[in-house]
């Protein structure tokens, strides 16, 4: 291999890793379904957060690690489809992206702070 592609090839490679970055953001929703119907959604609401690193220490509110801005973009999205094709109430809140040496704070059990630190740093 010519020496002359190896630092293109890295160049691209930088290039197109130079906007990860460690973020996070907060997602809590309410749902009115009970029963099956409710068990159905939430299946549903998983289906979305599953492809992403999160934390979920109280009922419904998660903290989810993304890479990328678009990612927030397309979770966004996809609730919002999701509340919109469902004839329950399906509210929920999404923070703006953060990222690093943000510290949460709050009433846990002991110990219940390691994985939210880990994901929030």
């Amino acid at each position: 291999m010519p020496k002359v592609i190896i630092p293109i090839i890295l160049r691209i490679f930088a290039a197109k890793n130079k906007n990860v970055t460690n973020m996070h953001f907060v997602f809590s929703y309410d749902l009115s379904a009970e029963g099956q119907r409710r068990t159905d959604i939430e299946a549903k609401i998983q289906e979305i957060i599953a492809p992403h690193k999160y934390v979920k220490k109280l009922f419904n509110f998660y903290i989810i690690h993304i890479e990328v801005n678009s990612e927030w973009e397309t979770f966004l999205n996809k609730m919002s489809d999701l509340a919109m094709s469902v004839p329950e109430k399906f509210h929920f809140i999404m923070s703006p992206t953060m990222s690093g040496g943000l510290k949460y704070n709050g009433v846990l059990p002991k110990g219940e702070w390691n994985e939210i630190n880990e994901l929030s740093k």
